[in-house]
């Protein structure tokens, strides 16, 4: 059996330093701490408030702590969402794995089990939603004003003011690991962690394009998954995926496109080579890109884009709008450089 403390000895102190300074809002300087003083630090902060064990992930993820404690076996699996749950308790310092099984460090716990006595699932479950449709806004929008994201907040009933929402960001432990907020030309930004480009957003953005029709279930799947599972063509190339690749290796290719989908790329080279040249799960990438949303495109997709278009056509019959261009064709001059930039 292994300990925090010892675990911590074994990893890059960079890894361990970004932990550190989620649980600190004054952490000490990188070049002045050292790992062990960092996990004092930490276990403090679970020895005196041991529910934050439970407030840095979803309920799924809590359940899977519920069955470590009652010393259920646990252990890698080949499903992509079961992998997505183990690695983030394992970014979180919160399990370790070791001969094919997960286990909690042994200095903590005690810790967790004490996080869990304490645990209220009626009073976490909402907490779990509004973080979920927190982090999935900005996962399909990469960044938003502060008072823009606020009024998306609204549509599904999560009311916050300016105040509240940056100590509520800045202080929860599963939000502050992958969204932030900034100051950015004199305005206030809600930023993605996972993917920093909001000045390249930014400066690609057509602002005039309507809100994405996502529904709550839609912006929780995004939240806890970063796949919205209820769109049928995403669900099946989820299946798809699993069936050929590990999850760690869908995850990497995932990322890749998120990417190439949130700057609307259009560039099949660019996204044959992201498909590892592999022509059948090329085929496939091909049948789903225009389903994840793009970020230049206030989190639509093109497939929503292309539906909008022919709806306005289609209202608008005896009008010109057939021979003008497309209401994105002209951010098509900028997709070569930023193609240069990212791929």
């Amino acid at each position: 059996m292994t300990s925090l403390k010892e675990i911590f000895k074994s990893h890059k102190k960079e890894e361990i330093y970004n932990y550190y300074q989620r649980f600190n809002s004054t952490p000490k300087e990188y070049s002045k701490i050292t790992r062990e003083e960092m996990y004092k630090y930490i276990y403090d902060v679970f020895r005196q408030n041991p529910e934050v064990i439970t407030q840095m992930g979803t309920i799924e993820e809590v359940n899977i702590l519920k069955r470590l404690i009652a010393e259920e076996p646990v252990r890698p699996t080949n499903g992509y969402l079961d992998y997505l749950l183990l690695n983030n308790l394992k970014e979180n310092y919160l399990i370790y794995e070791e001969n094919n099984q997960y286990y909690i460090p042994t200095d903590i716990f005690n810790f967790v089990k004490m996080a869990l006595n304490i645990y209220n699932e009626q009073e976490y479950t909402y907490h779990d939603i509004s973080d979920s449709v927190i982090i999935g806004l900005i996962r399909m929008h990469n960044v938003l004003t502060l008072n823009n994201f606020l009024e998306y907040l609204k549509k599904y009933n999560i009311i916050l003011d300016a105040k509240t929402c940056k100590s509520y960001i800045n202080n929860n432990m599963r939000l502050n690991k992958l969204i932030a907020i900034i100051k950015y030309q004199k305005q206030d930004y809600i930023i993605s962690l996972e993917f920093n480009y909001y000045k390249d957003v930014l400066n690609l953005s057509q602002n005039n394009l309507p809100r994405p029709p996502y529904t709550l279930e839609e912006m929780i799947s995004m939240g806890k998954y970063n796949l919205n599972l209820f769109k049928e063509e995403i669900f099946n190339f989820l299946g798809f995926l699993e069936s050929h690749l590990e999850p760690q290796i869908i995850k990497l290719f995932l990322n890749d496109l998120y990417v190439y989908a949130g700057f609307d790329i259009n560039n099949n080279e660019a996204l044959n080579n992201i498909a590892g040249n592999i022509p059948e799960l090329y085929k496939e990438v091909l049948l789903v890109i225009n389903s994840f949303p793009c970020w230049i495109y206030n989190g639509n997709s093109i497939k929503e884009l292309d539906m909008l278009e022919k709806a306005v056509k289609e209202s608008l019959k005896d009008s010109s709008i057939s021979n003008k261009p497309k209401f994105f064709t002209k951010l098509k001059k900028s997709f070569k450089s930023l193609f240069d930039k990212f791929f």
